[in-house]
């Protein structure tokens, strides 16, 4: 007869069994030769510090910064599109080893800058050389050039749009002359009385479209503005207060070797643009047409 156990006492969990060894799963067979081999996981690291994926990763990045230039342009990539699978379908991408992409690649940035100019060229393709510089690290001595080729580069290019809009503001200027001309008044004797009225209303266009570009260089110095309307504005400002005239008895304009000559000295031109622009020099802009503009200003008799 076995002995009696006491229980133990209350406060004590109660004793669980230990549970039972885990059965080793014995390894499956291995894959036959029918089977697929396993996939290859995708290696970044592989990708950027290879010859190839450091092209690869230069002909993107150049081609994006090209694109904006270009306009958004889709065109050069459809050319890219093509090239791939003219090259697939040829069956050179085996002895290509891979390089088709790339390939495709450069065909969509020579695409690409066949819309653009030269410093945007270098300028994409000094990101390009840096951007494969980082990801060779650490090989840093491309990185460097690319560095020292995007400063180059950027100083050409910004020196470069900003010829471009000198040129782009002196062709406008060239191309309103002719509308000058059409917008010109119709008699010499209408052009003091419509500046008078344009400085009185504070309306920048009837003595705008009149000057000539030497006859508003010679406003915009003597009033201090950079822009015609703005001088406009501190004509009017300063105009304010001075009684106005009527039109028959505005001075009239006086025949001289550059046109004809109006007196505006006596009037409230004077009185805002100063009396060193108190004459004003009329001009015919075209024998065809019966238009008369501003030439220039001349100053008061002291």
């Amino acid at each position: 007869m076995e002995p009696r156990r006491e229980p133990g006492p209350p406060w004590l969990p109660a004793a669980r069994p230990a549970s039972p060894p885990p059965v080793p799963v014995p390894p499956g067979p291995p894959p036959g030769p029918g089977a697929p081999p396993p996939r290859p996981r995708f290696d970044w690291r592989r990708l950027t510090r290879s010859p190839r994926g450091a092209a690869g990763l230069a002909v993107l990045a150049a081609a994006l910064l090209l694109w904006p230039f270009a306009g958004f342009s889709w065109i050069p990539w459809l050319i890219g599109i093509a090239a791939l699978f003219a090259l697939r379908l040829l069956r050179l991408d085996g002895p290509l080893r891979g390089w088709d992409i790339p390939l495709a690649g450069l065909a969509v940035v020579i695409g690409l800058m066949v819309s653009t100019g030269p410093w945007a060229w270098a300028l994409a393709g000094s990101i390009g050389i840096l951007l494969a510089g980082l990801a060779q690290l650490p090989w840093w001595r491309l990185a460097a050039v690319g560095a020292v080729l995007c400063v180059v580069s950027g100083i050409g290019f910004g020196l470069s749009v900003h010829q471009y809009r000198i040129e782009l503001e002196q062709a406008q200027a060239r191309a309103g002359d002719p509308m000058r001309v059409q917008l010109g008044e119709t008699r010499a004797a209408r052009v003091l009385p419509a500046i008078l009225a344009a400085v009185q209303q504070d309306d920048a266009d009837p003595i705008c479209r009149l000057l000539t570009p030497a006859a508003e260089a010679q406003l915009l110095g003597a009033v201090g503005t950079s822009s015609c309307a703005d001088a406009v504005a501190e004509l009017h400002l300063r105009a304010s207060g001075v009684p106005g005239q009527d039109e028959k008895t505005l001075p009239q304009p006086q025949a001289s070797p550059d046109g004809w000559v109006v007196d505006g000295c006596s009037t409230a031109w004077s009185s805002a643009a100063g009396r060193e622009l108190g004459h004003i020099v009329i001009m015919q802009t075209d024998p065809s047409v019966q238009r008369f503009a501003v030439r220039g200003f001349a100053p008061c008799a002291r």
